[in-house]
């Protein structure tokens, strides 16, 4: 049994340090300041002169305690050019709110926190992920936390691949930790019906408790559970801390034969499990705030005078002592580092947001060692018991399997959507540049395999500038976005893409497509922008909008490169500007396609 009970503890913690390595980034420096509950709005904070704020360094992960003020953050996010994620990685926090501001302009708001559905997250997500709107140019969040728990609030900003992939990580150890308890608990609840003792059923207790709590904490079960009922957060942190110490008290009591051994700590031990239950009433009926703060005090002394009695009946000749203590003692840690951490006078880090899990599913796989032994102890006839619990639990763990391919399905699911985001532009939900950069490559080869034509339009709208100077950049957007859509509607074959090439520049790249096809394809969409005024949401007299559009059409060859199609409907495009605008102009002797526009 020590062999086996070793190479469950190699085991267990060769998976924790897989999956923690990748998921742990580094947060991000930001400024910050305390403020009175409601007292600020966005616009007060913005105006705020720099002396008002404080420095949080990249070094350390935000903890505040407990507070009854709100908190404001400023984080500033330089332009990448990858898709970014901005994660606060603590999903205990009740009121968040992200304010992002680029060019000095609010763009986006989103509120959210675990007093709201689940829905209201932008990414739905344990935590609360935002997508950084732009990677070209420096944008800001405001972010607004507050909380009546623990105020902890770690920002991390990840590229998407990153977090897609350190999201794996994490969600297959949260995957592993619930098959441990799963298993365990299953394993000794089979145990239960067959001896009929009590011990082994508040063991169970203990383990389905202690495995909610972990994963309450992390935000699991608010996303699994009752994403649409966010009023059960609050009623359920506090009870079931109580409902798991109190569990582990009682088992305590009844496997170590508490009473036998030691009169006085059987006696304190009632005083806590009153102390417990008073929590739990508290929890349900009084101040969450209080009722946190008490709750993490009481596990901070209960967890090592569990520890220091078992030591002491153990050192009294109770044999079982020994696997309690070793088993508690994983546990201990975790729930001291947990503890600690939630009173503020730790910071956030791996060791508060992994130990308490790993401590766990040490001391469930360690005690249940520990219950087999007492049955080899107690009833040694039992095999055929054992063979059948064992059989439940390879059950356990074939019902585990199926729920990581699930999940693995769901990752690649999403790993798609986070893939189909990159490569669109965000105002105008056509291709991105990216994606004309791949589209071009695979049809250069293609056209260059099959001796086939490959055309490139690239279109600019006239005196954009002048709409953004005089109008504004909100009526800006509406127009690229018009022009985007109008662009689309004229684009018909499946094979065709539209993209946004930069700016207020598009293209339309037509695989197999000759130079005449192009020129009216180009004709179609100067025509449809010409005669179709723009009527924005801002207010403003509709905008009367014309297009430029260079057209070029080669066979390619392998003596020629892509960029060669782009330079020449780039230099048609210069052409048609500098004829007069709102007109096609073709590549190749720079003539006017058609008539230019009225």
């Amino acid at each position: 049994m020590v062999r086996q009970l070793y190479c469950v503890l190699l085991i267990i913690f060769a998976l924790a340090c897989l999956a923690s390595v990748p998921v742990q980034a580094a947060p991000v420096a930001f400024d910050w300041l305390e403020a009175p509950a409601d007292e600020l709005a966005l616009e007060d904070v913005r105006a705020l002169p720099p002396g008002e704020w404080q420095r949080s360094g990249s070094s350390e992960v935000f903890n505040r305690g407990f507070s009854d003020g709100s908190f404001w953050l400023r984080v500033e996010i330089p332009p990448e050019p990858a898709n970014r994620v901005m994660e606060i990685g603590y999903p205990l926090l009740d009121e968040v709110s992200v304010h992002w501001v680029l060019n000095g302009e609010l763009i986006q708001t989103h509120h959210t926190g675990d007093t709201l559905p689940f829905g209201s997250r932008p990414i739905h997500h344990r935590n609360f992920v935002f997508l950084v709107p732009s990677n070209t140019e420096p944008v800001t969040a405001f972010v607004r936390v507050k909380t009546q728990g623990s105020v902890q609030i770690p920002v991390e900003v990840t590229p998407s691949a990153q977090f897609l992939a350190n999201e794996q990580f994490s969600y297959g150890w949260q995957t592993v930790f619930l098959g441990i308890i799963i298993a365990m608990a299953l394993y000794n609840l089979f145990l239960f019906v067959i001896v009929r003792h009590s011990t082994y059923l508040w063991y169970v207790l203990t383990v389905v408790f202690t495995g909610l709590v972990q994963l309450n904490f992390n935000g699991l079960l608010f996303q699994w559970l009752w994403p649409n009922a966010p009023g059960i957060n609050q009623y359920f942190t506090i009870p079931v801390i109580c409902a798991a110490l109190f569990a582990a008290i009682i088992f305590a009591i009844r496997f170590l034969n508490i009473r036998h051994y030691s009169l006085k700590s059987y006696r304190f031990l009632q005083w806590v499990l009153t102390a417990i239950f008073t929590c739990l009433v508290f929890g349900l009926f009084g101040s969450y705030q209080t009722g946190i703060v008490l709750v993490s005090g009481l596990a901070a002394v209960v967890t090592p005078a569990a520890w220091l009695i078992g030591f002491l009946v153990w050192r009294k000749g109770q044999v079982l002592g020994g696997f309690y203590v070793l088993a508690w003692t994983p546990l201990l840690i975790g729930h001291l580092i947990l503890a600690v951490s939630k009173l503020g006078m730790m910071p956030r880090s791996f060791l508060t947001e992994f130990m308490p899990q790993i401590g766990v599913a040490l001391e469930v796989v360690l005690l249940s060692f520990a219950l087999s032994y007492r049955i080899n102890l107690e009833r040694r006839k039992r095999h055929e018991a054992q063979e059948q619990a064992l059989a439940i639990q390879q059950q356990a763990n074939l019902t585990l399997e199926l729920r990581v391919q699930q999940r693995t399905d769901e990752l690649e699911r999403a790993n798609e959507q986070l893939k189909a985001i990159s490569l669109t532009d965000g105002l105008t939900h056509v291709a991105n540049r990216r994606r004309f950069d791949e589209k071009l490559q695979d049809e250069w080869k293609r056209a260059q395999r099959h001796g086939h034509p490959l055309s490139l339009l690239l279109l600019d709208i006239d005196h954009f500038k002048r709409v953004n100077d005089e109008l504004g950049h909100l009526v800006g957007d509406d127009c690229l976005t018009e022009v985007a859509a109008l662009c689309a509607a004229e684009v018909q074959r499946s094979g065709d893409l539209l993209a946004r090439y930069g700016g207020e520049e598009f293209s339309i790249l037509l695989p197999a497509t000759p130079e005449e096809g192009a020129v009216r394809v180009a004709e179609r969409v100067r025509q449809a922008v010409a005669r179709s005024p723009v009527h924005s949401g801002e207010r403003v007299a509709p905008v009367n909008l014309t297009i430029s559009v260079g057209v070029a059409c080669l066979v390619p060859d392998p003596d020629t490169e892509p960029q060669e199609l782009i330079r020449q409907a780039d230099e048609a495009l210069y052409a048609a500007k500098e004829s007069g605008r709102n007109r096609v102009m073709v590549a190749r002797d720079f003539r006017a396609a058609t008539v230019p526009g009225t």
